[in-house]
């Protein structure tokens, strides 16, 4: 394992960008939390705040590497989800108005098809296996304060309007 950068990093957002951010983090930090503002689904259901949830989405073969990179095993863990394969370019046809077809020829690729809640769901379950990482759903980012190098702390809000800090490292004792 790498030295660690620090104690706690924190991510906003627990779409897809931001469960993998804190799983990267998660090598380099004591504890990483992801603050996100929608409650999260316990399975592969749309949510308010991840645009174009409802749409079909792929898993073109630079992401899927760089998730089985993450998260050992991911592939298989997509498909017993249901996501399905496609050959690329035998299975899948790509076609432009005013262009001739592309000619049909196996390139030895397989992509995932799926949803965009299912494949969230699938990453936010190997994330939740990670103990260094919690995610804080319900509650909204609200300020970043910060030096002049980086970031110290963040204020949130909960659902119930509470106010709180998370903090890169402990707070000075008040004197």
């Amino acid at each position: 394992m790498s030295p660690l950068l620090g104690r706690q990093a924190v991510v906003v957002g627990a779409g897809m960008a931001g469960l993998t951010a804190a799983r990267a983090l998660a090598d380099h930090f004591e504890g990483v939390v992801v603050v996100e503002n929608d409650g999260l689904p316990a399975s592969a259901a749309p949510r308010p705040g991840t645009p174009q949830s409802r749409h079909a989405h792929a898993l073109l073969v630079g992401g899927q590497r760089a998730l089985g990179t993450l998260f050992s095993g991911f592939e298989e863990d997509l498909l017993q989800a249901g996501a399905t394969t496609m050959r690329v370019s035998t299975d899948l046809r790509f076609e432009r108005p005013g262009y001739d077809p592309f000619p049909q020829r196996d390139l030895g690729l397989d992509v995932y098809s799926m949803s965009r809640p299912l494949i969230e769901s699938v990453v936010r379950k190997r994330v939740a296996a990670y103990n260094n990482i919690s995610v804080r759903e319900r509650c909204r980012a609200q300020e970043f304060v910060a030096t002049a190098q980086t970031v110290t702390s963040v204020r949130c809000e909960s659902a119930d309007a509470q106010t709180f800090m998370i903090y890169e490292t402990a707070p000075e004792p008040v004197a």
